[in-house]
């Protein structure tokens, strides 16, 4: 079967540093999903305020938990050099992930890679790293390479074994399989036309996965056993949980709001500073809309909080 992915959070305690009790609380439910996991992302991870050596231990942290029942990548902070990158790519395969997530280089202060300036920095970095990695295409770098570029890139070194797609048309994929001299795995985040993807040989991740794993994997068997109806249905619920969580974009917010309203593992660190959870008001009105939405999988955690449900 093939591996499904969720872009995990990252779990703080109510003093500020990494919560190992509530973590590993947190991996358990993508373990029970059958999800594996990314860890260390700058978005959902928190990772841009965290030491080198809180990393390392995130990292450990989550391989232990996960004990080989599901996969554990790491999805490397975006940087904006080849030595910073291999520094965080250390950090991962000195923990034991199986693979590296690599972004492409960061956008910054109007900066965005030429081509060819693209391509010399995988083969800086990738002279050093030999462990596997997946490469990681994703607007929020401020710019999108053709996929012309990331085949260059991939068919050059050996040890890049899928591609990662975030916010992209399905002819990006399509275009860069053709292009690819070698079979590797394709991630797709879900999003727009969700099965095509899986049509087209791809595994999709999911961060509403962070709260409602047993919907996305509901989605997938679904789908994987012809059942279209009933996938329909999971994603239609995912589709509408996305939406009310977008009011707070792209980031870890509303992972940390909807935690703290369903009294998940690890919920009372929030965020990290300088982020800061959302006033009670603000929770209160978000904690009503999310009720409303009836998805099973929601409906049940907040009667396990405690949270009157309707019937």
């Amino acid at each position: 079967m093939a591996d499904y992915f969720t872009m995990c959070a990252t779990i703080f305690s109510a003093r500020g540093g990494l919560d190992s009790d509530g973590f590993r609380g947190y991996l358990q439910r993508q373990i029970d999903a059958r999800l594996g996991v990314y860890l260390g992302s700058g978005g959902n991870g928190e990772t841009h305020a965290m030491t080198p050596d809180e990393l390392s231990h995130m990292y450990r942290l989550g391989v232990e938990t996960c004990k080989g029942t599901v996969p554990v990548h790491a999805n490397l902070p975006e940087e904006t050099t080849a030595e910073a990158t291999i520094a965080q790519a250390r950090i991962a395969v000195e923990a034991g992930v199986a693979a590296l997530h690599m972004y492409t280089v960061e956008g910054r202060h109007g900066y965005k890679p030429t081509d060819r300036e693209l391509i010399g920095y995988f083969d800086d970095v990738l002279s050093v790293i030999t462990h596997p990695v997946i490469i990681a295409v994703n607007p929020t770098m401020g710019y999108i390479p053709k996929p012309s570029v990331i085949a260059t890139i991939i068919n050059q070194h050996k040890q890049i074994v899928g591609a990662r797609l975030s916010g992209q048309p399905q002819i990006y994929l399509l275009d860069l399989q053709a292009m690819v001299d070698r079979a590797i795995a394709y991630h797709w985040q879900l999003g727009s036309g969700a099965f095509d993807p899986l049509a087209m040989g791809a595994t999709l991740f999911a961060a509403e996965a962070n709260i409602i794993p047993q919907t996305f994997r509901t989605m997938i068997d679904h789908y994987e056993a012809g059942r279209i109806d009933a996938a329909g249905k999971a994603l239609g619920d995912i589709r509408r949980f996305n939406r009310l969580i977008m009011q707070w974009g792209p980031c870890a917010r509303w992972i940390k709001a909807c935690m703290q309203i369903l009294q998940l593992p690890g919920w009372q660190g929030g965020l990290r500073k300088p982020y800061l959870m959302p006033p009670e008001d603000e929770l209160r009105a978000f904690a009503d809309a999310l009720l409303r939405l009836r998805v099973p999988e929601i409906d049940a955690m907040a009667r396990a909080a405690g949270l009157a449900v309707a019937a």
